[in-house]
């Protein structure tokens, strides 16, 4: 592990300010002040931890350590960008196992010999009270049908500058393949189901050989496939890289120095083919277009298509609305008259790991993303109508992540309470930072934020765990129920830092109902289903999303915090294809299995 600085007094100081600066912006917008246990809209006051509710597991297996390959004399931008981390099942034992992106030398880095690789991490489950994982190896033993055992390549092993990794399973054949995004050319690897995986990059048309970032799969055309829409970042030319300095000193180039690369559209043939439909289909971006770091499909409309959301660095973002048809796939940029292309003070941001939740119980997704320093985490809330007001600050979260550089971000409800609280990772992407700002460092806490009840946050990482007080450059964030105990743990990708295990361990009392959904006419993976859940007197929505955070893969498990209430509790779920399923007398702190009707 790498020496962890922490924060100086200055910033901490700083960020009490702006706190408070926040809670005056909050009041006068009506919103309650930035304090523990304020205002809960089921009138209980949240106590403090007895115990610590996330344990770091520093001996669980998971060997794994990032490296970026900082170049000392020419510092590509994407040297600071990161990785991320992916969650899957890939060998059907029904535990989550993990996949983790690796970097590589770029033109300049002294010579290392063999590059690392991409590595995949078995889930063993708990053995002697812990859990472990171990490490897969480059070749592994597999089972023929006929019984008989035989060595095989385990087929994985990308040796790109990784940044991302999505886990859906694009042949819809009941088991996860890998798409990983690179600098350069992005790797399809198809999953044979003995364990073992193919690269089918060159027949599968998907060669894209930009910097490529997030990935996002869903049902776009209403076939029952799942199309690929390819976030890019920026045009790089690391021959003529353009060489920034702070003085004397070879310093980060900022976004705005490089042109946004463009966003592709792949409309899925069947057999691992792939058409680019990017022009065609009207996803063009505009101006000057966007450096892509999120993106995530959702049924913005309520229409029963599936539009994008597109978080983008530094540029607008976009919001594709999709009016697909017999005609083929169709859409529209809309984000500027929603209220999602830029915050509140009509300002584009740098945003970066991005969820769709609803956090404060109206039934209606919000949007957020991580930013840049001095930003703040934005809260796109949703209003009457297909519009979205900027909360960011009147939502507490804004102020205590002013002077914070966010990347993972992803909403889930760790205590089980009936609404969805806040993880985010952070680090600043200039490793001088200090020197631009002495409140600024590289190495940042990541910060947790607990929902009230209403919408409304506050941060309270310091009593969950130690974690929370160690200072990383942290990139990646992936949530999944990795013990099968029946709540959500934590997987951390942080640059040249080894991987973070985080287990939740709260033990409040509180149940829950977990749903894994299986599409049949539409995609297995159910991507952008739309749940509805009652137990008790409290209605609770989600839509299943596996890209959320920053290029990584989720638990595409939903799962769904009661409280105290006794069940059992009922559930609507509106499937891809249109189809609706009525549930009932569902059991609690049970994951059900729901397979859509034929």
């Amino acid at each position: 592990m790498s020496a962890r600085r922490t924060a100086p007094l200055a910033r901490i100081a700083t960020v009490a300010l702006l706190a408070a600066l926040a809670d005056a912006a909050a009041s006068a917008q009506g919103a309650p002040p930035n304090r523990p246990n304020a205002h809960r809209r089921d009138g209980a006051a949240k106590p403090p931890a007895a115990a610590p509710a996330f344990r770091l597991l520093e001996d669980c297996g998971i060997d794994f350590v990032h490296h970026r390959f900082a170049t000392p004399f020419k510092k590509y931008l994407c040297e600071t960008a990161g990785s991320g981390v992916g969650l899957l099942d890939y060998d059907g034992d029904g535990r989550l196992d993990v996949y983790c992106v690796q970097c590589c030398p770029l033109p300049g880095y002294p010579a290392v010999g063999v590059p690392p690789q991409d590595l995949l991490f078995h889930n063993d489950g708990v053995v002697d009270g812990r859990l472990r994982f171990h490490r897969v190896e480059d070749e592994v033993v597999v089972t023929a049908p006929d019984g008989t055992k035989k060595r095989k390549r385990l087929g994985l092993g990308d040796v790109g500058y990784g940044m991302g990794v999505s886990c859906s399973d694009v042949d819809n054949d009941g088991d996860p393949d890998l798409f990983v995004t690179n600098v350069g050319r992005d790797v399809l690897y198809r999953n044979e189901g003995d364990g073992t995986f193919t690269d089918v990059t060159e027949a599968s048309g998907i060669l894209d050989d930009y910097w490529s970032a997030p990935a996002a799969w869903a049902d776009l055309d209403g076939d029952g496939d799942l199309d690929l829409y390819l976030g890019n970042y920026a045009l790089i030319d690391f021959e003529h890289y353009k060489v920034c300095a702070t003085g004397l000193r070879v310093s980060y180039c900022m976004p705005k120095t490089l042109a946004a690369a463009p966003d592709r559209l792949y409309r899925n043939d069947g057999g691992f083919r792939f058409t680019e439909v990017t022009r065609e289909a009207g996803v063009v971006e505009p101006d000057h277009g966007g450096k892509a770091y999120a993106v995530i499909p959702f049924d913005w409309d309520g229409d029963g298509k599936l539009d994008l959301y597109v978080a983008n660095d530094t540029d607008p973002n976009f919001l594709w609305h999709n009016l697909s048809g017999p005609g083929g796939m169709k859409f529209e940029e809309v984000a500027g008259t929603i209220g999602l292309a830029v915050n509140g003070q009509g300002t584009a941001q740098a945003c970066m790991g991005s969820d769709i939740g609803d956090v404060d119980g109206d039934l209606r997704l919000d949007v957020l993303s991580a930013n840049f320093s001095r930003e703040g985490t934005v809260l796109y809330r949703r209003t009457d109508g297909d519009f979205y007001d900027d909360a960011s600050f009147a939502s507490g979260l804004a102020g205590p992540s002013y002077l914070n550089t966010g990347f993972g971000l992803r909403l889930f409800d760790y205590d089980h309470d009936a609404d969805l609280d806040l993880l985010v990772i952070n680090g600043h992407v200039l490793d001088d930072a200090n020197e631009f700002d002495p409140n600024q460092t590289f190495e940042q806490l990541p910060q947790f934020f607990e929902n009230r009840g209403d919408g409304t946050f506050v941060e309270v990482g310091a009593r969950l765990s130690p974690f929370f007080l160690r200072a990383n450059v942290g990139r990646g964030l992936a949530i999944g129920d990795l013990d099968e105990d029946g709540d959500d743990d934590a997987v951390v990708q942080e640059n040249d830092d080894a991987l973070q295990v985080l287990e939740n361990v709260v033990a409040n009392g509180n149940h829950f109902v977990a749903l894994r959904l299986v599409g049949t006419k539409s995609p297995r993976d159910a991507i952008g289903a739309h749940v509805t859940l009652v137990c008790g007197d409290k209605k609770q929505v989600r839509e299943l999303h596996g890209s959320t955070s920053y290029l990584s893969w989720q638990d595409l498990r939903l799962r769904f915090g009661v409280g105290a209430r006794g069940g059992p509790a009922t559930a609507t779920i509106r499937w891809p294809s249109g189809r609706v399923q009525e549930l009932k007398d569902l059991a609690l702190d049970v994951c059900h299995r729901v397979v859509e009707p034929k």
